[in-house]
């Protein structure tokens, strides 16, 4: 059982990337980063060939779960914000507070100059200021036609090579994401394939650059990545909702939870490492 266990517990943090990917306001990059999959990731998607025999044992699993925790999972994703929206929201904000510090021990692994701070900020000012956008300007809905499939396929795949950025949040901008969560839910090739194939592009043209920059400025891009995490976790935070006693014990054990979930995987991952660098 032991010997299963890295394979299990990859499978699961590729679930969890996958739900990540599809729930407004996380980031699927930002799991990536968190739950130590992106650097491998991006070596993986850099150079493919040279790579897949190397890697492909270790993002097997990843890619097993991945596929759960999208298609599996987002028919529950979907009636969760549906029925639950806020307890749900809540239960987030706590799993990504929660790993904030994993985020910022990983940023800081070579060095805090003056120039990753300046980073973190417009990182944060940057984010910010295009959800304080989104959130104030009127929602500009579009029919969901192969097309938006395929620009809502490139947003994903944005949202995986980039961590911090969060399509979900211009899927519900356009009015797309009820639809998109149902179809991945009902296995609708005509929304699955069409997004697939954006995905695939947008990953493949983006990865090299990114591999790039985490090789010759790892602190200031990995700084600008905590900057656009907090700003993102900031502004999905519900302040204009109206908040019983009950609602407020509600949220906060959702807030809880979240974060311990967090801090157990953060443990567990750092546990793994341990016993493969021993």
């Amino acid at each position: 059982m032991q010997s299963w266990f890295p394979w299990i517990f990859r499978a699961i943090k590729g679930a969890l990337i996958g739900v990540g990917a599809i729930l407004p306001g996380i980031s699927g990059g930002v799991l990536c980063v968190i739950l130590g999959i992106y650097r491998p990731m991006m070596e993986f998607l850099a150079n493919p060939i040279k790579q897949l025999k190397k890697q492909f044992t270790f993002f097997l699993p990843v890619l097993i779960g991945f596929g759960i925790g999208v298609v599996g999972l987002s028919r529950v994703v979907d009636w969760l914000f549906r029925t639950s929206q806020a307890p749900a929201v809540w239960l987030f904000i706590g799993l990504i507070s929660g790993t904030i510090p994993s985020l910022y021990r990983e940023a800081g692994q070579q060095g805090r100059n003056k120039s990753a701070w300046v980073s973190f900020v417009a990182g944060f000012v940057f984010m910010l200021t295009i959800l304080l956008i989104l959130r104030f300007s009127g929602k500009s809905q579009v029919t969901p036609s192969l097309l938006w499939w395929i620009i809502c396929g490139i947003l994903w795949g944005i949202g995986l090579v980039v961590p911090g950025m969060s399509p979900s949040s211009l899927f519900i901008f356009l009015g797309l994401y009820q639809p998109m969560s149902a179809g991945i839910a009902a296995l609708n090739m005509s929304i699955i394939i069409p997004m697939g194939i954006g995905l695939a592009l947008t990953v493949a043209t983006l990865a090299k650059g990114m591999q790039k920059l985490l090789t010759s400025s790892y602190a200031i891009t990995m700084h600008a990545v905590l900057g656009i995490t907090i700003a993102s976790t900031l502004m999905i935070i519900p302040l204009d909702a109206s908040y019983s006693l009950r609602d407020i014990i509600t949220y906060a054990i959702c807030f809880v939870l979240g974060l311990i979930i967090a801090v157990l995987m953060s443990n567990a991952s750092e546990h793994i490492d341990e016993q493969k660098s021993e």
